[in-house]
C-alpha cells in the first residue's frame, strides 16, 4: 500500500516537474531576443570549451534561467541543422511526386529528423530526474546541462552537412563525428555526475551505465518510429 502512495506521490511530482518545465521554456522562448542571446549562447559554449567540467557544474549549481535560454537555442540550432540535412538527403522523381505514400514517408522523414534533437534531450533529461531521487534537480536545469554536454554530438551534425556536396566529404567528417560523439559521452558523464552529486567515479559508474542503457532502450523504441535520438 505503502509502495503505491509512494508511486502516486512520484507520479504527481514528476507531472509537476514537467508542467513548470513547460511553463518555463514557454516564457524564456517568449523573452529570447535571438541577435542578443545567440551571441551569449556563443560566448558561453567557448568559456565552456576552455573549462567544460567548471561550465557544467555552474549549470548545475546555479540553475540560473540564462542557461534555459541558451539550452533553447542550442537545441533550436540542432533542430534546424537536421532539418537541412533531412530535406538534402531525400530525392523526388516525377513519379515520386504523385506518390502519396511516398510523399507521406518523406514528410515523415523530415518531421522526425527535426523531433530527434528534441526528443534526444527530453529523453535522458527525465531518465535523469526519474532516476535522481537523492539530490533532486529541476527539469529545466538538467535540459540545461544535458543540451550543453551534446554540444559536440551539434558541432558533428553542422559538419555532416558538408556531404551535401560531395559524399567524398565522409572520409572525414564521419570520423570526426565519432569522435564527438566519444567527446559528448565523456561530457555526458561529469555532466550527470554533477546533477547527482556523487564525489567517487568508482560510486557513479554503475548509475551512469544504467542511465545510458535505459537511454538506449528508448532510443530501440524510437527507432522503430524512425526517430534516431
Amino acid at each position: 500500500m505503502e509502495e503505491k502512495e509512494e508511486n502516486k506521490v512520484n507520479t504527481e511530482e514528476l507531472k509537476n516537474e514537467a508542467s513548470n518545465a513547460v511553463n518555463q521554456v514557454k516564457d524564456t522562448i517568449k523573452k529570447v531576443d535571438i541577435k542578443k542571446d545567440s551571441i551569449e549562447t556563443k560566448g558561453f559554449i567557448t568559456e565552456m570549451f576552455k573549462n567544460p567540467l567548471e561550465k557544467l557544474r555552474e549549470i548545475v549549481e546555479n540553475g540560473k534561467g540564462e542557461y534555459l535560454k541558451y539550452a533553447i537555442i542550442v537545441i533550436a540550432i540542432w533542430a534546424v541543422i537536421e532539418l537541412v540535412r533531412k530535406c538534402f538527403s531525400l530525392s523526388f522523381s516525377f513519379t515520386s511526386f504523385f506518390n502519396l505514400s511516398s510523399i507521406g514517408n518523406s514528410i515523415w522523414t523530415i518531421i522526425a529528423g527535426v523531433l530527434a534533437p528534441v526528443l534526444s534531450v527530453l529523453v535522458m533529461s527525465v531518465i535523469v530526474l526519474v532516476m535522481n531521487k537523492e539530490n533532486k534537480k529541476p527539469l529545466t536545469t538538467i535540459i540545461s546541462v544535458i543540451t550543453m554536454a551534446k554540444i559536440p554530438v551539434v558541432i558533428a551534425a553542422l559538419a555532416n552537412i558538408l556531404t551535401i556536396f560531395s559524399s567524398q566529404i565522409s572520409i572525414v567528417t564521419s570520423p570526426f563525428a565519432s569522435f564527438c560523439s566519444v567527446i559528448s559521452v565523456v561530457l555526458m558523464y561529469f555532466a550527470l555526475k554533477s546533477i547527482f552529486n556523487v564525489e567517487k567515479n568508482s560510486d557513479f559508474i554503475k548509475k551512469f551505465v544504467l542511465v545510458e542503457l535505459i537511454y538506449y532502450v528508448a532510443y530501440i523504441i524510437f527507432s522503430l518510429l524512425r526517430i534516431y535520438i
